[in-house]
This record gives C-alpha cells, sequence and structure tokens, in this order.
C-alpha cells in the first residue's frame, strides 16, 4: 500500500502533520508513505519509517500548468493506493482532481470553516473548542481507512546535520558547553497581530537577564527582523540571535533542541518547538487555542492569554483590531512570562 500524503505549507502546519505520520508510520508497517511538501521542510520527516518526502520548489509550478507538471512529477513514484489530501487548497485538490480521472480514491481534510467563522465573528460567538490540527489530520487517514492512535513524543527528530549546525553556532559565539538556563524567545510572526509590541519584548528580554542571572537568551527570527534583533540584543553577551537565513532550518532544529523553553508569539517557533517536546510559552490574543493551533500537548500550559469577549477575532491573525487597543497581547505583561517560567521548572512534567 503507498499513500500519497499532500501538504506545501505553512511551516507550522507542516511540521504538525509529523505526529499523524508517525502514528499511521507505526501502525501500518508496511505502508508507504510519499509526502509532498515544500523542499525546505524535508527536515521535520528525519527518521519516520517507510516515509520518503517529495521536496518541491512550488514557484516552479505557478498555475495550472504547473500543477499539471508537478502531478505528472509526482506520478512517476507511483503508483498511489490512495490519495491524502492534508491541505484542502486548489493545487491539492487539483492534484487529487487527475489521480481520481485515473480512479486512484482521494480523501481530504475538513478544516472547520463555519465552526471558527462562529468563533471569530464579533458578535453572538460560538467558542465551542474544536478539533487540533493534529486530529484533523489523522481523521483524514481514518477516513481512508487508517485508524492510528498518537504515540509519545517527540515529534520531530533532529538529524545528525541538524546537531553539527547547532554545534557550530555555540562554538562561534563562545558556548562550547551548556550552562545555566538556555531560554529561546521568537518575538515575530506572520503576521502583526499576533505579536507583541516590541518595547515589551525589549522589556521581557531585561526582566530574564535579570531573573535568571545563569541564563542565555537565543532570539529568533527572518533576515527582515534582523535590525530588530539587534536592539533586544543590545549588546549583552548573554543574548545571542540566530539568524534563520543562515542556519535554514535544520540548524534552527538543532538549537531548539538544546533549549530549556522556548518563548514565543502563536508562530511556527513555537509549534515546532512543542512537537521537539520543549517546553513553551506561547502569547496568544488576536487568536485562540480553542481553534485548533494550540502548541500540541502543551495547549494549557503553553498557552499564556487573557480572557476577553472579543477573542479570538482571527484564524490567522491577518485582521485589525476591532477594538483598536490591541487589549488582548498588550495585557500580557513580561513578568507573566516569567511567572510562567517558573510554573514549567517546578512544574513535574514529561519533558
Amino acid at each position: 500500500m503507498n499513500l500519497l500524503v499532500l501538504r506545501f505549507s505553512a511551516m507550522g502546519d507542516v511540521a504538525l502533520t509529523t505526529p499523524a505520520l508517525i502514528a499511521i508510520a507505526a501502525k501500518y508497517s508496511n505502508t508507504q508513505l510519499t509526502v509532498v511538501t515544500r523542499g525546505n521542510f524535508a527536515p521535520f520527516f528525519y527518521n519516520i519509517p517507510n516515509l520518503n518526502v517529495l521536496g518541491i520548489n512550488l514557484k516552479k509550478y505557478k498555475g495550472p500548468i504547473g500543477v499539471w507538471k508537478l502531478f505528472r512529477e509526482i506520478e512517476k513514484l507511483g503508483p498511489f493506493d490512495k490519495i491524502i489530501d492534508l491541505h484542502g487548497s486548489v493545487r491539492s485538490r487539483m492534484i487529487s482532481f487527475f489521480f481520481m480521472l485515473k480512479k486512484v480514491p482521494s480523501f481530504r481534510i475538513v478544516k472547520g470553516r463555519r465552526e471558527k467563522d462562529r468563533q471569530t465573528r464579533r458578535f453572538n460567538k460560538k467558542l465551542d473548542k474544536l478539533p487540533h490540527t493534529v486530529d484533523r489530520y489523522l481523521n483524514v487517514f481514518k477516513k481512508a481507512g487508517f485508524e492510528a492512535p498518537i504515540r509519545k513524543g517527540p515529534w520531530l527528530n533532529v538529524d545528525g546535520e541538524s546537531k553539527i549546525f547547532a554545534k557550530e553556532y555555540f562554538k562561534s559565539i563562545g558556548l562550547d558547553k551548556k550552562s545555566g538556563q538556555w531560554f529561546g524567545f521568537a518575538p515575530f510572526a506572520g503576521h502583526a497581530l499576533k505579536e507583541w509590541s516590541f518595547q515589551k519584548s525589549i522589556l521581557l528580554t531585561k526582566i530574564i537577564l535579570e531573573e535568571f542571572p545563569d541564563c542565555h537568551i537565543f532570539l529568533f527570527g527572518g533576515k527582515d527582523e534582523a535590525s530588530q534583533l539587534e536592539v533586544l540584543k543590545n549588546n549583552e553577551a548573554r543574548v545571542n540571535i540566530v539568524h534563520g537565513a543562515h542556519l535554514g532550518i535544520r540548524g534552527e532544529l538543532g538549537i531548539m533542541d538544546r533549549l530549556d523553553v522556548m518563548i514565543g508569539m502563536d508562530s511556527s517557533n513555537v509549534h515546532i518547538a512543542a512537537l521537539l517536546k520543549k517546553p513553551v510559552i506561547g502569547l496568544f490574543g488576536t487568536t485562540h487555542p480553542i481553534s485548533g493551533f494550540g502548541p500540541f500537548a502543551q495547549e494549557d500550559t503553553g498557552v499564556l492569554q487573557v480572557e476577553l469577549a472579543c477573542r479570538p477575532c482571527s484564524i490567522y491573525g491577518n485582521v485589525k483590531c476591532w477594538r483598536g487597543d490591541h487589549a488582548c497581547m498588550e495585557m500580557i505583561d513580561p513578568l507573566d512570562v516569567v511567572r510562567r517560567i517558573r510554573v514549567l521548572q517546578n512544574v513535574n512534567t514529561l519533558w
């Protein structure tokens, strides 16, 4: 049995396929899984049995003709018995349709858009807890006849190359050996409304350095945020910038794997760290974990939020604040983060 699994983006959503894929691979050892995704996401799938990754550059497959070309390339890896569409995008639906013309059945994710609209509308919200994204992925496999329970994490494995990248990075900043506590902090997100004010990020960095004299802080961000990361660093020897553009996903995975806690917005960094089974503190404001996007297996301890009647106002953070004051994020104080760190240090967890 050969299953074709489609999930192209975004980074956090692709990473969240791994608990489902591990569950299926463990229970159905005679089943081959072929995952088609962006090429730079391939490290997420390291060491999953019977799984092959076709990493692609989506820029090469634009428009209907491009999707047809992609289908023809995927087809060469077959034959496939079933298509598992974990994306539900126009591209994945078209590829599924082409395979259905060849009598290969397709099974597609149910995203629950109507229920999410009820959560995010301004008035008369319906705040029922929705299935986690991982559960939605598993439900697609279940519809295809492959039901499996979630396995114990971690759900991302760090390969040797990632560890080498991380080792070289730590050596370059003078940290050959780990001492004290290592905190990751990712102050940015894909949409501005999911972010704290920059002044709060500056304040949090200062407070952590004061409260934890033996700690090191690792700031995560992209090349577009380089100047802001330098401001956060403020020439502090115990604050280090993780240059994602230079290290790539492999390097970042290797570094996250050495952290004691990962702090961030509702963004891929927090979700990836949770999949590495690292304690996380995700700041949620415009979005809400009840929509199914909380840090996996840490939807309680890993979420820092304030309850407001207007929350959630968005699933992805790509809206404007109805109140105009961004209270859902501004009411979270840097000291709240420090208190949560203390809780994580003293709770008997599985980490």
